[in-house]
Formats: C-alpha cells, sequence, structure tokens
C-alpha cells in the first residue's frame, strides 16, 4: 500500500491502565487537526493493581493490538512518534520485560512517565485550556487529576504553580484495593470515604484559599452528561451541588444497579463511583460552588510539543517557574532565611553560566542547582547538629512541581555540602548510581559550595560579582566595604575540589573603598 503524503504529522500512543490509545495528527494552519484514532481496551491497571505484575497474555495482546497502531502510523508515513506509558506500567514489577519485548516485537521505544512528569504534561494542557477560554477567576486554584491509579494535585495563584502533591491512589486502584470488603459490609460507601479521607491529607494544600476548583480524569465526561452539563469553550462547568447530589444518589448502590441505572456498563459503574468519592473528598476541602473541567488529555501536551516546536520551550518555562516557586514555599515553610538562599542561587547561577564552556551541562542541571540553592537551608528546621543530612532528607523525600524523582535526589546531593565536606563516590550510596550522574553531582556541588561560601555570613557583604575565566583559574570579583575575612576563609576551603572537578583554581578578587 502506498503511503499518503501528509506534511507535518504526528503520532501519540498511550499505553493507560485500561486502554491503549493511538492518535496521528497533523498541524494545519497552525491548528492541530486529528487524521485517526484507535482506542483498544485492555486491563493492564487491574491485573498490576492485583498482581503487581502484568501477564505473559496481556503481554501478548498488547503486542498484537500494538502491531495494528504501527501499521496504521506506517500507512500516514509517521516520522515522528512518543509512545508513553503511565501508572500500570510504571508499577509493574516486569516492567522492564514488557518494555524490551515491545521493543522486540514492535519496535516501539516506551517511555513510562513519572508520576510528576504526566501531571506536569496534563496541568500544563488545563491552563492552556482556561487561559484561551478565559475561564479562571482570580483566587488560588487547585488542579487535580484523577487517573485510574494515581491522583495528581497543584495549587496555583495565578501566575505559577505554588504547591504539587501526587497520592499512589485513583479510580481503578481504589476499587481493586478494596473491593474485597463490600462483600463483607452493608455499608462500604462510608469504608471508601474514611480510606480517602486518610489518604487525601493534603496538609500543604488546605493552607491555601482555595477559590477554583479545576478536575480532570477518566471519569468527568461520564459524571458531566450524568449531571445534564454540556461543555462549553471545550469546558464543562459543573455546580458542586449537582455532583454531591449525583453521589449521594449512587452511595449506597451496588455497581449492577448503577449500571442498570444510568444504562452504563458495570465497570464504567464501579470506576465512577470510586472517581465520584475521590472528587467529593477533593472538593470540600474548598469553598468552591463549581468545578470546571476542561477537555483535555495526556496526549494533546505531546502532540503540541512534536507538532509545535515552540511549545517545547514554553513547556520548559512553565515547568521552571512552577519548580522555582514551589521550592520556594517549601524553603518559607522550613523558615530558611530567604534573602541568603536568594543570594547564593543568584551567585551560583552566575557561576554556572559562565562555566558553560566546561561543564557542558543544561538547562535541566541549571534548575536542579536552583533547586538546591532554595532548599539548602531546610534542614535546620529539625536538627541544627545534623543539618546537612536533615535537607538532604528533606529534599529527597518532597514533591517539586515539575521535577521527577531522579532530579529531585540529584538537588538532594548537592544541597548536602557545605565548605567542609565534599562527595566521596567510594561510599556505599554512590556505587549503585550512574556515572553520569555521579559527574553531574560533582560539578553542581563545586559551584554550589563556592556560591554558599559567598555569603557564609548570611549578610549579603558582596555585591557586583563577575566571572572571569582565565588559562589555570577562575577569577570571582566582587565590590564590598565589609569584612570578608569569614567568606574568604570558606572561599579557600572549597577552591580545593572546585580544582579538581573543573581543573581551574577560584580566585576571589575584592574591590574595597568605595565610597
Amino acid at each position: 500500500m502506498n503511503k499518503r503524503k501528509y506534511p507535518k504529522v504526528a503520532a501519540v500512543i498511550d499505553i493507560g491502565s485500561s486502554e491503549l490509545k493511538l492518535r496521528i495528527a497533523q498541524l494545519r494552519k497552525g491548528q492541530i487537526c486529528d487524521l485517526d484514532r484507535l482506542v483498544y481496551p485492555l486491563a493492564l491497571g487491574h491485573e498490576v493493581f492485583t498482581e503487581k505484575k502484568i501477564s505473559f497474555e496481556c503481554i501478548r495482546e498488547m503486542s498484537h493490538a500494538l502491531s495494528g497502531f504501527t501499521a496504521l502510523m506506517k500507512e500516514y508515513g509517521i516520522t515522528q512518534y512518543r509512545a508513553v506509558a503511565t501508572t500500570a506500567l510504571r508499577e509493574a514489577e516486569n516492567r522492564a520485560f514488557v518494555l524490551d519485548q515491545l521493543r522486540v516485537q514492535n519496535n516501539l521505544n516506551v517511555e513510562v512517565l513519572e508520576d510528576d512528569h504526566e501531571k506536569t504534561l496534563i496541568y500544563s494542557e488545563i491552563l492552556t485550556s482556561l487561559k484561551a477560554a478565559n475561564a479562571l477567576a482570580p483566587g488560588c486554584s487547585l488542579l487535580s487529576f484523577i487517573g485510574s491509579g494515581t491522583i495528581g494535585a497543584a495549587v496555583y495563584d495565578g501566575n505559577a504553580m505554588i504547591c504539587s502533591q501526587n497520592i499512589p491512589i485513583g479510580a481503578l486502584k481504589l476499587h481493586d484495593m478494596l473491593g474485597s470488603i463490600q462483600e463483607k459490609t452493608d455499608d462500604f460507601s462510608t469504608v471508601v470515604e474514611e480510606y480517602l479521607e486518610s489518604m487525601l491529607n493534603y496538609q500543604n494544600i488546605s493552607q491555601f484559599e482555595i477559590h477554583n476548583v479545576i478536575l480532570t480524569g477518566n471519569e468527568m465526561e461520564l459524571i458531566a452528561q450524568l449531571c445534564h452539563i454540556k461543555p462549553k469553550k471545550n469546558i464543562y462547568a459543573i455546580p458542586v451541588k449537582e455532583i454531591s447530589r449525583l453521589y449521594r444518589r449512587i452511595r449506597t448502590m451496588r455497581a449492577d444497579k448503577i449500571a442498570q441505572y444510568y444504562n452504563i456498563s458495570e465497570k464504567s459503574a464501579e470506576l465512577l463511583y470510586s472517581a465520584l468519592a475521590i472528587y467529593l473528598q477533593l472538593i470540600c476541602k474548598t469553598d468552591a460552588e463549581q468545578i470546571l473541567s476542561p477537555r483535555v488529555d495526556l496526549w494533546d501536551a505531546l502532540m503540541r510539543q512534536m507538532l509545535i516546536p515552540k511549545q517545547k520551550d514554553v513547556y520548559w518555562e512553565h515547568v521552571r517557574d512552577g519548580a522555582i516557586s514551589c521550592a520556594c514555599h517549601i524553603a518559607e515553610s522550613y523558615h530558611c532565611n530567604r534573602t541568603h538562599v536568594d543570594t547564593v542561587r543568584r551567585i551560583a547561577c552566575t557561576i554556572f553560566d559562565r562555566l558553560k564552556p566546561l561543564h557542558g551541562l543544561g538547562p535541566e542541571q541549571r534548575l536542579i542547582l536552583e533547586l538546591a540553592c532554595i532548599l539548602h537551608e531546610s534542614g535546620h528546621f529539625v536538627s541544627v547538629k545534623d543539618h546537612l543530612e536533615a535537607s538532604f532528607d528533606i529534599i529527597r523525600h518532597t514533591d517539586i512541581y515539575g521535577m521527577t524523582n531522579q532530579n529531585i535526589l540529584l538537588a538532594a546531593y548537592v544541597a548536602r555540602y557545605n565548605e567542609y565536606i565534599v562527595p566521596d563516590f567510594h561510599s556505599m550510596e554512590y556505587t549503585t548510581m550512574s556515572e553520569q550522574n555521579r559527574i553531574v553531582i560533582a560539578k553542581l556541588v563545586a559551584i554550589f559550595r563556592l556560591a554558599n561560601a559567598l555569603d557564609k555570613s548570611q549578610k549579603q557583604k558582596i555585591r557586583n560579582i563577575k566571572v572571569k575565566l582565565l588559562d589555570e583559574q577562575m577569577v570571582v570579583s566582587a565590590e564590598s566595604n565589609e569584612n570578608l575575612s569569614l567568606e574568604k576563609w570558606a572561599f579557600e576551603q572549597c577552591s580545593t575540589f572546585f580544582k579538581d572537578v573543573f581543573g581551574l583554581y577560584p580566585v576571589l578578587k575584592i574591590k574595597q573603598n568605595l565610597i
């Protein structure tokens, strides 16, 4: 069969918890237009949530379905695609084997998205949709995506994200986890509600006054239909009282009765109940009278980035702004010295940018360095004696908007060192780490320690810092009229490790008598 000619065309394959999806789209006059869509139901999530792995039978069925997807992609002459997987494959104990089989059998390189990455892509589409429709009211907004196996929630203050959390529970996982209890109690709804209340203890989110609630998820379209709400500008606006009424109506009904009452499948009924229970728990923590639900999907963000190249930069700026804003709010909650961390961050970025010809790192590593600078003092809130280890533990266990677990861990390692200690890459904790990550940590630690040393007194004594690279030196020049004995001592303590990493010896030159 001859391939059709479609300029600027791309495909997204989404391997979800309950279905495989293919979308083929084209850019026409700046708009993304669908050419084809395929959906194949497959209960990956149910297997993983109950058995912890994907069976051989399911792998064979998945591979067969994906063969149909790739055949259609070939017919369209697809040269660029992204194949992604979310919760089910992310949590499968045999995911490495599954990914290998898909690579061998289907010639597909499947990317398993981390929880934060998946949610951030969806949040970016939510905000794009709401801003385009001018539908976002002033005040803090709670954005939440309820998937089959996870719940993500973030707070947006109108400019950037200020809080982000993920909980490993979703509509399908909730049903599979608690389903066995249903036969043993006449009040199953209370069991579900109590369990969710204990799981959804969003202490960080509840500190904000939430005026707007934006909810998305696989069951939202069905909920809107059952509440007799039609979308306007591709956004559902559903009164909270209608959602509450719907939940009260089905709260004590079994799935088969819900299915019969609303003329839906029993599977949809089971997930409808679980999703409504989760939504109500989230809504009750706010004073919102209605919820907004844009009709967006994970693949919208992926397709936009492939077909409109500048969107990658737009998305990155969204991630960076959200991560820094979120980290600053976390630092504030641990009573970090804001002026000090801002100073260290500014100096560190100045050194990083000047060292570009030597370190070979990019924007992602620069952001890791910034997060380490912002949060390096958090451990003082827990322990003065072991504040470095406390900072390390706080950072690595903290959700930061848009950041993968790997990058958060790297930021924690960078923030762990001061002028007294340097990384010991022979220690046990580093033996399982890739050489590339060890090199990144070494470079960022060398920069961070120098930057932190230049405000050792935390009194911002140094101004107008400039960095110049010479053959064997990195000269840091600045201005100050104050006593810099402490800063000079700390700077000298950090110089040896810096030279070991970059091959340049740092020299500090201070211009005085400026008055």
